[in-house]
């Protein structure tokens, strides 16, 4: 074991139990609105969290209803990620009455330090309950379907 102090891990986690999903989520929560907001956008966090999204973004012609999603976890070539929310009766799929879009930044040591965002609109998730981003390519043609949401700030614009 090791210290607690400093950042120091304690039995491969970091100290003060901060090493969870909650605060990987909230951490990619606050990222989504530093890049929006110094992309010239307006941002802001619903008061209560019982909403299916994270953050309201004020944009030029519109308010947009974000889910932000924050994944490390390598999938084969690319990184999973979870596009739903889970209920009483398992994993249920972001639908179009709840939120616009998910965004989703991607850090591991892959990425070496740099942060990758996707920006994709909810109709295109199609009622999927995972989606697999490969921002390094894959060779599957059929898997590059999100691709063109990385770095799609300007749908938000």
């Amino acid at each position: 074991m090791g210290r607690a102090r400093g950042g120091a891990r304690r039995g491969g986690r970091k100290a003060g139990g901060r090493d969870n999903t909650k605060h990987k989520g909230g951490t990619g929560e606050l990222l989504f609105m530093l890049e929006a907001a110094l992309r010239g956008l307006g941002v802001s966090r619903p008061f209560v969290d019982n909403e299916r999204y994270d953050v309201i973004v004020d944009a030029p012609r519109r308010l947009w209803r974000v889910q932000v999603k924050a994944s490390g976890a390598m999938h084969h070539q690319g990184f999973a990620v979870r596009a739903s929310w889970r209920s009483s009766e398992g994993a249920m799929p972001y639908t179009a009455e709840q939120i616009d879009f998910l965004a989703v930044v991607i850090e591991s040591r892959r990425t070496r330090g740099r942060r990758i965002w996707y920006v994709i609109p909810v109709r295109a998730l199609g009622g999927r309950l995972t989606i697999n981003l490969y921002p390094f390519g894959c060779r599957k043609d059929g898997e590059k379907r999100f691709e063109k949401y990385k770095e799609a700030w300007r749908l938000l614009g």
